[in-house]
């Protein structure tokens, strides 16, 4: 078996198959082991703007044709990361750590919380960052802020609504956020008739008229117009992050577990190399999407729909 590794300034051009044994789905993943520290995030805008972030501070870029890591300015571990296109990126991590890549260069805006950041949602206008300690930032004219009144939990994902953005944490929580007006629009539990989930979501996604979330125990909920459903009965396992493109979702989380399908009919478990957890995911076509995870871990896939690879990631 060939690792693919890098120093911090060079390209990673040499990944290699990770012996699959006799699943063929396995073996045609593509994966890098890029180092040993744990990647949290990938976002991106397109199958040529891709980025991963990660422990000590990591950020890895896909220009279409190679990874290349960026300097970052800090050694934080970074836990989120949000691309809006080429050149403005936002990222976040431990120490109320705050990015942003404009053209080309990241800067490190002043924390304004030294609460852990774990994910970041950013538009050309605004952004919010999200975290431990009830943290709710959000970003506007230039100056970070903090909004005021959130309630007392943590929070692990925030993405776009119709009103704002939707944060996700806790217990079950769903918070939106005016992020204009710096200003808690609604305060909800995921709960109906039939359940009352309490435990953690971990992600959340826009998704038709309203928004898909994933969390502990194998839950995976769609929300709209203030009703929520259950989309599926999966394993219990906690899952981390969701990701849809033309209507497929791909779905990973802890032991290696990812799954993918059509988001309104049945979702299949897809074979992976080992069992290292699995933290995020980004679907930048139905033939290109992203895995990272613990221990330098970084797949490409899906499996079967890429070839071999020639010459370093296609």
């Amino acid at each position: 078996m060939i690792l693919a590794a890098f120093a911090a300034c060079d390209r990673v051009t040499s990944p290699s198959l990770r012996d699959g044994g006799e699943d063929g789905a396995v073996a045609t993943w593509e994966q890098l082991d890029a180092g040993t520290v744990n990647y949290n995030a990938v976002a991106g805008n397109s199958p040529a703007n891709v980025f991963i972030v990660g422990d000590q501070g990591t950020i890895l870029h896909w220009d279409g044709t190679a990874l290349v890591p960026e300097a970052s300015g800090t050694v934080a571990n970074l836990r989120g990361v949000s691309v809006v296109d080429e050149t403005l990126v936002y990222a976040v991590g431990e120490q109320g750590t705050l990015l942003r890549r404009e053209s080309g260069v990241w800067v490190q805006d002043p924390p304004v919380s030294s609460a852990v950041l774990n994910a970041i949602h950013g538009t050309g206008t605004y952004a919010v960052a999200v975290g431990e300690q009830a943290t709710i930032l959000t970003y506007s004219q230039g100056t970070w802020g903090p909004v005021p009144d959130a309630p007392a939990n943590s929070y692990y994902d925030v993405s776009f609504a119709s009103d704002g953005c939707q944060v996700v944490g806790g217990l079950g929580i769903v918070v939106r956020v005016d992020w204009a007006k710096r200003s808690i629009v609604s305060t909800s539990l995921i709960s109906n008739t039939n359940f009352a989930y309490t435990k953690t979501l971990a992600a959340a996604i826009p998704y038709g008229s309203g928004s898909l979330f994933v969390g502990v125990d194998g839950a995976f909920f769609y929300w709209a117009n203030n009703a929520v459903t259950r989309k599926a009965t999966l394993p219990q396992k906690f899952l981390r992050a969701i990701s849809v493109v033309d209507g497929t979702a791909w779905i990973v989380g802890h032991e290696g577990f990812v799954l993918s399908g059509p988001v309104d009919s049945a979702l299949t478990v897809v074979p992976v190399p080992d069992e290292r957890w699995l933290v995020g995911v980004y679907a930048a076509s139905a033939s290109d999407v992203w895995v990272v995870g613990r221990s330098g871990l970084i797949m490409r896939g899906p499996p079967g729909a890429r070839g071999p690879i020639d010459g370093g990631v296609p």
